[in-house]
């Protein structure tokens, strides 16, 4: 199941879009560097603001949103429920496979944007721990973001919308906001968690309860696959 879905992910032609987005990210941190100072401050705040922030909840939502809403409209997905397969199992499959596909496209991304950057400003034992960082948590934002637009998918008809409203109002305008609504998006315990792996940057605004972060994070993730492989079980599918 995991094998299939992440081969039917890869082979999808929206590995276009990604392929646009990594181009984007790597000329506006290239132009960046060039016209800049090239600092470790400079890199870390748009590596944060690019990718962290923007191109990880939205590629998250392109493809979680749609990957199970899609085979249940082309009724694809009467193959997986007539299987002598648990659906809660079935789901776990997806999951798996999404949030491995995200991370391998994010970690690219970053990739891209981090060569661009520091290449040509020269490349040091703090740009490439910068590196291992931001692949951490893009690899740890797309498996939460995953549980989240996955479980969209199966209970609304119309996921994109909610998730768009969902993905720029919600985490990119009032996980920006100050004081305790803040709190209330993934982005913020992602930023907190890099606060402290990330010393330079305007992630280092969010350091602040690096253990309460991850038990949220963990706890969100948890609740939200529970929440998507019952209603998974219990959906009526074609």
């Amino acid at each position: 199941m995991v094998r299939y879905s992440s081969r039917k992910l890869l082979l999808n032609r929206r590995w276009i879009l990604v392929v646009l987005v990594a181009a984007l990210v790597g000329a506006v941190m290239l132009y960046t560097a060039n016209e800049g100072e090239g600092t470790l401050d400079q890199g870390s705040t748009l590596l944060n603001t690019l990718v962290l922030s923007f191109m990880l909840p939205i590629l998250s939502l392109i493809y979680g949103a749609s990957m199970i809403r899609n085979e249940i409209d082309d009724r694809s997905i009467t193959q997986v429920v007539t299987s002598p397969l648990d659906r809660r199992a079935s789901y776990l499959g997806y999951y798996l496979s999404l949030g491995m596909v995200l991370a391998i496209m994010l970690f690219l991304i970053g990739l891209v944007g981090w060569a661009c950057f520091f290449l040509p400003a020269g490349v040091n034992s703090e740009a490439l721990e910068m590196l291992l960082s931001y692949s951490f948590l893009l690899v740890l934002g797309s498996f939460v973001y995953s549980s989240l637009f996955l479980a969209m998918g199966v209970v609304l008809k119309q996921p994109i919308y909610l998730g768009l409203l969902y993905a720029f109002v919600w985490e990119g305008f009032v996980g920006q906001l100050p004081g305790a609504i803040g709190k209330m998006t993934i982005i913020y315990y992602l930023k907190v968690i890099g606060a402290e792996l990330i010393p330079y940057g305007n992630i280092t605004d969010f350091s602040n309860g690096v253990g309460v972060a991850a038990v949220v994070l963990l706890g969100l993730t948890a609740v939200l696959l529970f929440a998507g492989a019952w209603a998974f079980r219990e959906k009526e599918l074609p």
